[in-house]
């Protein structure tokens, strides 16, 4: 078999002459030397140098060129091995890589039609009425919630003050909060306009909590201390797993989905267009299959 004989073939003459004579300098002037060959194919030496980069030494130059040759003749033996090995069936490839081909180049006019003509802004108008007709697919999977936070070292001379601004409810106090957690270098934040996840929430308290669900219908205050700090927080609004989602949590994911819809409706007029087109300029023939 022919296989038996892979080994030695790897001992095919190639015109390394030339090729020993480039690598013990810097590039050759001459672009199209050939450098080795394998039966009829022949690799040139304008191929093995763009694998080498400008600023190597010639040492590197020399291995990279001499390994890329290498590579190139394995891969020229493995394939004459293949044919030669493999029936015709087996090697009928011309209509995959038509097929491969054609795809690519359909994608490629795709992408750059729609770079060309999708309008990528989405109006709040466009995203509540899209939220409106599909709120059954917006359920809940998770927990949300709406919290103000702060974590304060316990030994913050004003902690008494900060807390009674924490909790309190007028906007005044809100702002001397603020600045109090600046004065004591404390974390602090309030997202009462945007909703966080119950894991989020997690991942910036260290609390353990088992049942969610019961300790939201119950608790709207949680305050703590660990390793010598003070957490405070406010829970100012929650959803439950399986509620509605709220449409701002949403918001994201709705523009998404509109700009998809937009862009598979001008891939199908594109189409739409350009067969109407081709059928107008009479490029289009169909034939009954009827004998």
């Amino acid at each position: 078999m022919y296989f038996t004989r892979f080994d030695n073939a790897l001992k095919v003459s190639f015109h390394f002459s030339l090729c020993i004579l480039f690598f013990s300098s810097c590039k050759p002037k001459v672009n199209e030397a050939i450098v080795a060959n394998y039966g009829e194919k022949e690799l040139f030496w304008s191929e093995v140098s763009q694998v080498i980069p400008d600023n190597v030494s010639s040492e590197d130059s020399s291995f990279l060129a001499n390994k890329y040759i290498k590579d190139w003749l394995t891969r020229q033996i493995i394939i004459d091995a293949a044919e030669k090995n493999l029936n015709e069936d087996q090697l009928t490839f011309d209509q995959l890589v038509n097929e491969y081909s054609n795809s690519l180049k359909i994608h490629a006019f795709e992408e750059e039609w729609i770079r060309q003509k999708l309008d990528t802004h989405v109006n709040q108008e466009e995203i509540l009425k899209f939220y409106e007709e599909n709120e059954a697919n917006f359920q809940l999977k998770q927990f949300l919630v709406k919290i103000k936070f702060t974590s304060v070292p316990n030994n913050f001379s004003q902690l008494k003050s900060l807390k009674k601004y924490f909790y309190s409810e007028r906007p005044e106090d809100l702002v001397k909060w603020q600045q109090l957690c600046v004065s004591a270098n404390a974390t602090n934040f309030i997202s009462d306009e945007e909703w966080m996840t119950w894991d989020d929430f997690l991942k910036q308290v260290p609390v353990e909590i088992y049942d969610a669900a019961n300790f939201l219908k119950k608790k709207r205050q949680l305050e703590f201390e660990k390793d010598d700090i003070q957490y405070l927080i406010q829970f100012l609004d929650f959803k439950l797993i399986g509620s509605p989602s709220p449409v701002e949590f949403e918001r994201i994911r709705i523009t998404n989905l509109i700009i998809n819809k937009r862009k598979r409706l001008l891939l199908d007029t594109m189409k739409a267009d350009l067969y109407a087109l081709a059928e107008s300029e009479k490029r289009i023939n169909i034939y009954s299959s009827r004998r």
